[in-house]
């Protein structure tokens, strides 16, 4: 029987704690990997970690990526890092598995992307929210032709994250600001309504590229014009165009008046729409019968609610983290590793997602100026 393969962790804050405890206790990862070192600068991480029994607790980087016998590594640290880090962990021989964002300059995904095809090894980017349930049944409408061509994608991302700068992570504007690493780019670059866009418009295995982008942003949102999050945007919404014409609008927010989070995909097709305002509550999908109007005025067709019963006729329910995201997609990087296939969201594919959100940037710090945006499937 083929051993588990050896992993190893850099950045031990709250979601490697998560992404450890899935890997060990999900039934569907259960037993294929063995943690064997991590490594975190931080007193307290570091800590935490020599409470793990068997688990060397790296001095440096370097020292982890030494480590004999490590085959894998999952990078969580602070995302200025994901990059350097990558790159070095595949230029050791080791497979990736990289929390977003992957990189915060577009000759760092390029680096990548040229670590990863060099070295053979399996490089997946970690952005969960293209495997959630809702997210992969509208990338599995647009692929399989049910609702036709697609036309328009909507994803939103609106989470308020104001407690990243307040020292002990609650209380009101009195309490003493920290810094945060979320300070370092603007929403849209840190994903999670991009790469689901992108999956709904073309489906999993084939994510639409972007290839041009309008973005703004403000920080209206924040506590009186001045929010904590700067120099970083507090709320930002794009629309991107596609090759074939389709758009799509994307909005992520690090500061909103909002409880809970609101996360949603909608994705329409020439004969047919699929919209979730919320993911995890039941959505809508509509399907035109031909190009017939009711007396009412109407368009005719079969009107359907896709509840979690009807989602899981198609998407399987897997239970877990982020609606069983995490799952689905830290299996998938196993698997890839195992029968040495592409993953899912591979550093090309990735990279879209990613150069995506650094054009959407850009475009909103200079007034919405119009960006184009490089493909890196071609």
């Amino acid at each position: 029987m083929k051993k588990s393969l050896n992993i190893g962790i850099v950045g031990y804050g709250l979601n490697s704690v998560m992404l450890k405890n899935e890997l060990e206790k999900h039934p569907l990862l259960k037993g294929k990997t063995k943690l064997i070192v991590g490594y975190d600068p931080n007193a307290e991480a570091k800590e935490r970690l020599k409470k793990l029994s068997g688990v060397k607790v790296a001095n440096t980087f370097e020292d982890l990526l030494d480590t004999p016998g490590l085959e894998a590594v999952l990078i969580v640290s602070p995302p200025k890092f994901h990059a350097t880090q990558a790159i070095s962990a595949l230029e050791s021989g080791k497979h990736v598995f990289s929390e977003i964002p992957m990189a915060l300059k577009i000759r760092n995904l390029e680096k990548i992307i040229q670590a990863v095809e060099e070295s053979g090894k399996i490089y997946q980017l970690g952005e969960n929210y293209c495997f959630i349930p809702e997210v992969l049944f509208a990338g599995f409408l647009a692929s399989s032709g049910k609702i036709g061509t697609t036309v328009y994608a909507e994803s939103e991302y609106l989470h308020d994250i104001t407690y990243r700068w307040r020292k002990g992570f609650h209380g009101d504007v009195n309490v003493p600001r920290i810094n945060s690493w979320y300070q370092d780019f603007d929403p849209l670059m840190y994903g999670h309504t991009i790469g689901p866009a992108q999956v709904a418009l073309g489906g999993l295995k084939n994510p639409t590229p972007f290839i041009e982008v309008v973005s703004y942003a403000n920080d209206l949102s924040g506590y009186q014009g001045n929010p904590i999050c700067s120099p970083a945007k507090a709320f930002q919404v794009a629309l991107f165009k596609t090759e074939n014409d389709s758009i799509a609008k994307c909005v992520n927010a690090y500061i909103v008046a909002r409880e809970p989070p609101r996360i949603s995909i909608q994705v329409i097709g020439n004969i047919g729409t699929y919209e979730c305002y919320q993911i995890g509550s039941p959505g809508r999908l509509f399907i035109a019968e031909d190009h017939k109007i009711s007396k009412t005025r109407h368009r005719k067709g079969h009107k359907q609610i896709i509840d979690k019963e009807m989602l899981s006729k198609t998407i399987p329910q897997i239970q877990g983290e982020y609606y069983g995201a995490t799952i689905r997609i830290l299996n998938d990087w196993l698997s890839a590793i195992k029968f040495n296939k592409q993953p899912s969201i591979n550093a090309r594919k990735g990279a879209n997602f990613c150069a995506a959100g650094i054009a959407a940037s850009k475009s909103a710090r200079s007034g919405g100026k119009k960006i184009k945006i490089k493909n890196f499937l071609n």
